[in-house]
C-alpha cells in the first residue's frame, strides 16, 4: 500500500491529528518516528512556562536533579557524584543550569530555583516499519526507556508477516496501517524504566518548537 516509511508515518499523523504529536524525535535510544504526548494540556503548560528555554544534555537534567533534591550542594560533591571533569562541570553544566535560571549559587553552594521544573509526559512511541518487523521491535524495544507505551506500524500488507507471540512477550504493541488502523496486539501501560528521558522527551520538544518556528515547518501537530 504504501511506498515509503515516510508515507505510512504522514497516514499515522492524519490518524492521530487530535493528539500532540511530534515526528522523529530522538532522545538517546533511536530516532522515534513518532511521539504522541496524552498529558496533552499539561504539557501545553510546561511549554508557555518555560518559553523556549530547555536544557540541552542529559548530564544537566542529571545535575539538576540532584541539586533539586538536596538543600545545597557544593561543586565538589557534584563532580564526585557524577564523574564529570570540574571544567565541564563548572563552565557548561552548571553555566547554562544559572543561564536559564534552573540553579542559584549561594554561600559556595548550588542552590534550586523553585520556579524552574521538569516535565514527565505520558508518551506513546511508534516505529514504523513497511515490513522489517524484527528491526521495528528492536527499536521500539529501546523506547520503552522513555515511553509508556511502544508499538510498531506496519504496512497492511505485510503486518501478516510478523510474530505477534513476540510483541506480547516484550509488551510492544502492533499495529497495521492502511486505509485502516488495526491494533494486532495491545501492550498495557508500564512505567519507562529511565525516568531522566523522560524529561528529555519535553526538553527535546522545546528544541523542536524553537526549531519549527525558525523554519515556520510544522514539526508538531
Amino acid at each position: 500500500m504504501f511506498r515509503t516509511e515516510a508515507e505510512l508515518v504522514d497516514r499515522l499523523v492524519q490518524y492521530y491529528q487530535k493528539y500532540f504529536i511530534v515526528k522523529e524525535l530522538g532522545v538517546g535510544y533511536g530516532i522515534s518516528d513518532l511521539v504522541i504526548v496524552r498529558n496533552k494540556a499539561d504539557l501545553f503548560r510546561f511549554l508557555e512556562a518555560r518559553n523556549g528555554v530547555h536544557l540541552k544534555h542529559i548530564d544537566e537534567i542529571k545535575v539538576f536533579e540532584y541539586i533539586r533534591k538536596r538543600n545545597g550542594v557544593d561543586l565538589e560533591e557534584l563532580i564526585s557524584k557524577h564523574y564529570i571533569s570540574k571544567t565541564k562541570m563548572k563552565y557548561s553544566i552548571i553555566k547554562n543550569l544559572e543561564d536559564v535560571g534552573a540553579i542559584k549559587r549561594g554561600d559556595s553552594k548550588y542552590y534550586r530555583i523553585p520556579s524552574f521544573k521538569l516535565f514527565s509526559p505520558t508518551v506513546t512511541a511508534i516505529e514504523a516499519k513497511l515490513e522489517d518487523w524484527n528491526k521495528g521491535l528492536a527499536q521500539a524495544i529501546r523506547y520503552q526507556r522513555f515511553a509508556n507505551k511502544t508499538y510498531v506500524a506496519m504496512d497492511e500488507k505485510y503486518v501478516h508477516r510478523a510474530d505477534k507471540s513476540e510483541f506480547s512477550k516484550y509488551n510492544v504493541g502492533l499495529l497495521s496501517v492502511g486505509t485502516k488502523i488495526k491494533e494486532l496486539v495491545k501492550p498495557s501501560d508500564q512505567k519507562p524504566s529511565d525516568s531522566i528521558m523522560r524529561y528529555k522527551v519535553s526538553e527535546e520538544i522545546i528544541l523542536k518548537n524553537k526549531k519549527a518556528a525558525k523554519t515556520e515547518k510544522h514539526y508538531l501537530v
